[in-house]
């Protein structure tokens, strides 16, 4: 799992987005930081090449827009 986070404290916004793969299936969880029940969504691909370029790409759209990979 990959976990980045976006913080503009002239707007007030606290988000997070992560990102895994199992397999074929991508699963995406977002939302505000300290929210108890985040969204989640999931994507089936045919293979796991496939899925693995969707992550890069998703990975790429984030950083762009500010948000920063958390270890």
């Amino acid at each position: 799992m990959r976990h980045f986070e976006y913080k503009d404290l002239a707007t007030n916004a606290k988000k997070f987005w992560e990102i895994s793969l199992e397999s074929k299936k991508v699963i995406v969880t977002y939302g505000r930081i300290g929210i108890e029940n985040p969204e989640q969504k999931e994507k089936k691909f045919a293979s796991g090449e496939k899925a693995k370029k969707d992550i890069e790409s998703k990975i790429r759209e984030k950083t762009n827009k500010g948000y920063l990979e958390i270890n």
